[in-house]
């Protein structure tokens, strides 16, 4: 048999010995510098013990007269929701709530966005449609920006 050599890891080497530092004395308690005391905290002010109560909100019944707007002329009723917006495309994703058509009138709604503007084109997966449904995701040509979560009226059918 062979004797193995052993490498690095089975050397025995001298350990050295940790050196000693010099450690800074440490001033005398005489002239050590003292804390100075934190200020004493303000105390909140005492609130009256009375409040007063808050007003619960109504909320609007949803009924079949809600629902039945569209049977008022030029009463604007929502028809979607603007998922995403495409600015080199200058289109919309809307999620339908009710059915629209090419050639209807639309009122955009939102924070910062406000116009009106008649369908000029309808895309659904790609390709033209004359009119979609919902609950189909739509894309709609629009004249200008709209953003996320802008409200889509038909004005006019």
């Amino acid at each position: 048999m062979a004797a193995r050599r052993k490498g690095r890891k089975g050397r025995k080497t001298a350990r050295r010995k940790p050196v000693a530092r010099a450690r800074a004395a440490k001033p005398k308690a005489s002239l050590r510098r003292r804390k100075k005391p934190s200020p004493p905290k303000a105390r909140p002010k005492a609130r009256p013990k009375t409040r007063p109560k808050r007003t619960q909100r109504k909320v609007p019944v949803q009924g079949p007269a809600a629902s039945d707007r569209r049977l008022v002329a030029g009463a604007a009723l929502e028809v979607g929701v603007v998922l995403h917006y495409y600015p080199r495309a200058a289109a919309a994703v809307v999620s339908l709530s009710r059915p629209l058509h090419r050639g209807d009138r639309i009122h955009v709604r939102g924070h910062t966005t406000d116009f009106v503007q008649s369908v000029t084109a309808l895309a659904l997966d790609g390709s033209a449609v004359a009119e979609a449904r919902p609950p189909q995701l739509v894309g709609v040509q629009l004249e200008q920006v709209a953003r996320v979560g802008d409200r889509v009226f038909r004005v006019s059918w």
